[in-house]
């Protein structure tokens, strides 16, 4: 049964908070291709939010919030694909965990004080009779289809690791590219333990393009131990290569293929609820302080006004605010 990951990212231009990389794998029926899933979950997932929750909405993160109003409809659609793998994270360092690496804890705590605030329960809207209802027509429509979500996986890059990793390789574009791959290549791996070794490398690899990167054959052989790799197509719209039995395509509006959307949900919900944490951390140490995105400007802003009190704790710099 072909194999199907699509990986996204949230928070790669910010100077304060994570950079978070997902990566979803699905398996699929036998001849379903990548397009058809839109038409076939038509009746329970859905692009555009239904006020009156029928439909997940399942599609680019910046679709599903926007900054300022409720992120009911992106916890929904995430911790409704969650429970159809059995997990029910019941706060953020139980959801960052599992997804990410038991590292998470101690880089959560480090970006926003938070051993010193009670941990962010999940879900954190008034969304609980929506996900049991969603939660098992979700589960029916992909049983019936055949299609099954058997990895969800991140990687959540708080300030000092990320700062460590430009400073190796001299380009935060090559530490999001490596890191999206090394995420492919887990999941391939495993969907291999799970499944006969010839099938589950067979199938597709949908990747959201990585800023003005065209080229990516190099980045795919090392991830796969120098696996050739054949240049199908590079190009500003696509590039599209085959290793194996799996063809890779790193594309704009990558969040047109559900698993890429689902992936850029979960990135920007573990995101969100990081950088919530965070502000309550410092306006708890810095009455009045204004709440951050993290992006440039305001970040300094935001920066400016906590720097005497992170000086006054021995914090470091580089342990929140992120060089590039």
């Amino acid at each position: 049964m072909p194999v199907l990951i699509g990986t996204d990212e949230a928070g790669y231009g910010p100077n304060l908070g994570p950079l978070v990389i997902t990566a979803v794998t699905w398996i699929l029926p036998e001849g379903i291709q990548p397009s058809d899933l839109p038409d076939l979950l038509k009746d329970v997932i859905s692009e555009k939010a239904d006020r009156n929750n029928h439909t997940l909405q399942i599609a680019d993160s910046k679709q599903v919030y926007q900054a300022g109003k409720s992120l009911q409809n992106l916890e929904v659609g995430v911790l409704a694909f969650l429970r159809t793998m059995g997990i029910q994270p019941a706060d953020l360092t139980s959801l960052g965990t599992y997804l990410g690496s038991p590292d998470f804890k101690s880089g959560y705590h480090a970006l926003s004080g938070a051993s010193d605030l009670e941990d962010v329960a999940l879900p954190v809207t008034e969304c609980q009779s929506v996900l049991d209802h969603l939660t098992p027509a979700l589960e029916e429509a992909l049983a019936k289809i055949g299609i099954a979500c058997t990895r969800i996986e991140s990687r959540i890059m708080f300030a000092e690791e990320f700062n460590t990793l430009v400073d190796t390789t001299g380009s935060k574009g090559v530490v999001l590219s490596e890191a999206t791959l090394q995420l492919v290549r887990s999941a391939v791996n495993a969907a291999r333990s799970q499944a006969d070794a010839s099938k589950a490398e067979s199938g597709w690899v949908v990747c959201d393009k990585h800023g003005g990167r065209n080229r990516y054959d190099a980045l795919i052989s090392d991830a796969f131990d120098d696996e050739l790799v054949f240049r199908i197509q590079e190009s500003r719209p696509s590039s599209k290569y085959r290793a194996a039995n799996l063809e890779f395509c790193f594309r704009t509006k990558a969040e047109e293929v559900m698993p890429v959307a689902l992936a850029s949900m979960v990135s920007k919900y573990v995101r969100e609820l990081s950088m919530g944490q965070f502000n309550r951390y410092w306006q708890s140490q810095v009455p009045g302080v204004k709440p951050t995105k993290g992006y440039p400007v305001d970040a300094a802003r935001f920066w400016e006004a906590i720097e005497p009190t992170v000086t006054s704790l021995g914090v470091e710099k580089r342990t929140l605010w992120r060089n590039k």
